[in-house]
């Protein structure tokens, strides 16, 4: 070949691969311009090399068909190799050798042409590392992995799946086919495509999967849509988180919220109700709608009657309320010990459950009934029950549950006993009380009678025989006569004691003419002895009121007077009684040294306070104390009655408000 011809020269240097022509032994006749700035080499210098020598290239050795040693076979093959250029940088290159035969079958030379790859080769470097990194992860990740086509056929998925979801290997799983295989609800699978359709993509879409062994997995899947190049939608990939765990978590919180809400429902009724019915029925209507029972009773044990008596049911015929209830232990044993008189348990949070058959006419069949021992101060005093289905399994969470609220419901049981008793306590200290304050009333009247009637008619009776004598006695027995005065002097004293002491313990005034006019004499009494400023009023009675309550009020009246001239030191002293409706207000303020309401006062008359205390709650009103150091005593008492004069009402509401300001 004449590679001098300029023209040739021309279009093998304008081509875009190098090119390169060898003779018959091997040596580089001429290198274009293109395999010049491949190799680093001048065509001039390449002139006469070996191609070998040209790429210095280790693949040389095994793969090059122009080694001198064996001359220039036939060849027409291609090949990438690793070349050294001149400059040392090593790059790829990809070229395609020919042998040059002339017309009679002789092999004259070779051509080959090549071209660097070295960029091409980064590039699949690049794509192969991504490609590892890729599947890497693709296979490392703990979450499931998915890549499906647009009817859901499984295209690929990642280990975590197969894993999650139970199967052997991918060659099981891959035998579902189809991704709504794997879904418990297809609805879901359904609409994880129709969102998809509409957004291109779904994030955090809720669903449950199951797996190998039919359980349930709850999953978060988020995914995007394939599409191809017009943009049309091919397939879905996507990822799934199993958030198994997390439900769980959320639904033992839930749980346990509303086991919370259980026992704050059952102590607000123990506070608001007092009657234990009620509280039974609101612990089982609760228990039973947190663990969703049908069927449902609370027994509590009878040990005088030796019976079990049903206090609370659900889901029964109402006529078992109306018919003997026979109970059939499965543990003959535990039947005794409930029943028997002196029977202790060791405080547990929980009881082992025990079985027990309900017979009724209402039913053909016995219904079997799981027991919960319900406990009162180390006794066992009934026990909750529930007909529970085949499937329906209780967590260890629910046993918990039902073992505080057997203790709980113990404990309510135990505390409406005990208000019960104190109220009857109460009752009957209130019955004592009423009787004492009754006794000392009718004493008081009958010594303050005898003392008006007997002593005083006594005392003038003697007064009236001294007078006698007085006039028998001669003129100039003056020391006798003087003697007599005095004599006579001491007994009219004596009988003006006598009648204050009688008119204290109880006076004639408040049971022949009524409150106001006692209150007036006792109080002009007061007034006439002490230096004391006394403001009295009464308002809004037209007449008489009840006896008892205008005692009283009396007793009120002298007890605040008394305190407030022995023991607050007060110069001025108020009060007022009001008839209004619904209430009889009684109002006693001083202007005295006060005391700590709180703190220790037995230098106050306390004995005085409780006895008013006391006559307030038996009248069925209130009695409230106002006082501290310094700012003097004030005592509001409201006694209910029954009846009053509608026309007064706005009149004393003013008189009142004037009163207390």
């Amino acid at each position: 070949m004449d590679i001098h011809n300029k023209s040739l020269a021309a279009i093998l240097n304008n081509l875009s691969d190098a090119f390169m022509i060898m003779d018959a032994v091997g040596g580089i006749e001429f290198l274009n311009s293109v395999g010049e700035e491949i190799t680093g080499y001048t065509s001039a210098e390449a002139r006469g090399m070996k191609c070998y020598e040209l790429f210095n290239s280790s693949a040389c050795n095994t793969e090059c068909s122009f080694r001198a040693d064996i001359g220039i076979k036939k060849v027409s093959n291609k090949r990438e190799l690793v070349i050294t250029r001149k400059d040392g940088a090593q790059i790829f290159i990809k070229g395609t050798a020919s042998t040059i035969i002339d017309t009679d079958g002789v092999i004259t030379g070779a051509v080959e042409v090549f071209k660097d790859i070295s960029k091409i080769k980064r590039l699949e470097n690049g794509l192969k590392i991504s490609e590892f990194k890729y599947r890497r992860l693709f296979e490392s990740t703990k979450d499931m992995i998915f890549i499906t086509s647009k009817n859901g056929r499984f295209l690929d998925f990642n280990q975590a799946l197969v894993d999650l979801l139970g199967y052997k290997n991918k060659t099981d799983l891959y035998l579902l086919e189809f991704i709504e295989n794997i879904f418990i609800d297809i609805m879901h699978w359904q609409v994880f495509r129709k969102q998809i359709t509409l957004n291109g993509y779904v994030k955090d879409f809720e669903a449950g999967f199951k797996t190998r062994d039919g359980d349930r997995l709850h999953c978060s899947l988020s995914a995007n849509a394939v599409r191809d190049e017009h943009g049309v939608i091919i397939g879905y990939e996507g990822i799934a988180k199993d958030i198994t765990a997390r439900m769980d978590a959320f639904r033992n919180l839930y749980k346990n919220h509303q086991e919370l809400l259980l026992l704050n429902t059952i102590a607000v009724t123990m506070n608001s109700a007092r009657e234990l019915k009620e509280v039974l029925a609101i612990a089982l209507t609760e228990v039973m709608k947190l663990l969703g029972f049908s069927i449902g009773a609370i027994f509590l044990i009878n040990q005088e009657k030796g019976i079990f008596e049903l206090k609370s049911q659900i889901g029964f015929s109402e006529k078992i309320n109306d018919n003997p209830v026979n109970l059939i232990f499965h543990d003959v044993e535990l039947e005794k010990f409930f029943l028997e008189q002196n029977n202790f348990v060791t405080p547990k949070s929980i009881f082992p459950s025990f079985k027990v058959s309900l017979d009724n006419s209402e039913t053909r069949n016995p219904i079997v009934l799981t027991c919960f021992l319900i406990t009162e101060k180390e006794k066992p005093s009934g026990f909750m029950a529930f007909w529970i289905k085949s499937d329906q399994e209780l967590a260890i969470e629910d046993f918990h549950l039902l073992g505080s609220m057997g203790n709980f419901v113990g404990g309510a049981i135990a505390n409406i006993n005990l208000i019960k008793t104190v109220q009857k306590h109460r009752g009957e200290l209130k019955r004592v009380t009423a009787q004492l304050f009754e006794s000392q009333e009718a004493e008081c009247k009958r010594i303050s009678r005898e003392l008006h009637d007997e002593t005083g008619s006594s005392l003038i009776g003697i007064n009236l025989k001294l007078d006698a004598v007085e006039n028998k006695i001669p003129v100039e027995a003056y020391e006798t006569r003087t003697l007599l005065r005095h004599v006579k002097g001491q007994i009219n004293h004596t009988y003006l004691e006598m009648r204050r002491i009688s008119h204290r313990l109880h006076p004639a005034l408040l049971t022949d003419l009524g409150l106001e006019p006692a209150l007036d004499q006792y109080i002009s009494d007061i007034a006439e002895q002490t230096k004391l400023k006394i403001i009295f009023k009464m308002i809004g009675f037209s007449g008489r009121i009840n006896p008892d309550i205008e005692t009283v009020l009396y007793r009120f009246s002298q007890e605040a007077l008394s305190n407030a001239l022995k023991y607050a030191h007060a110069k001025s002293f108020k009060l007022s009684i009001i008839r209004g409706y619904p209430s009889i207000i009684f109002i006693a303020d001083d202007d005295g040294i006060g005391f700590d309401a709180n703190g220790d006062h037995q230098a106050r008359p306390a004995l005085g306070l409780l006895s008013m205390r006391e006559r307030a709650r038996m009248q069925g009103g209130t009695f409230v104390l106002k006082t501290a150091p310094g700012q003097g005593t004030r005592i509001r008492i409201e006694i209910p009655i029954h009846k009053t004069n509608a026309s007064q009402n706005q009149y004393l509401q003013r008189e009142l408000q004037e009163t207390d300001e």
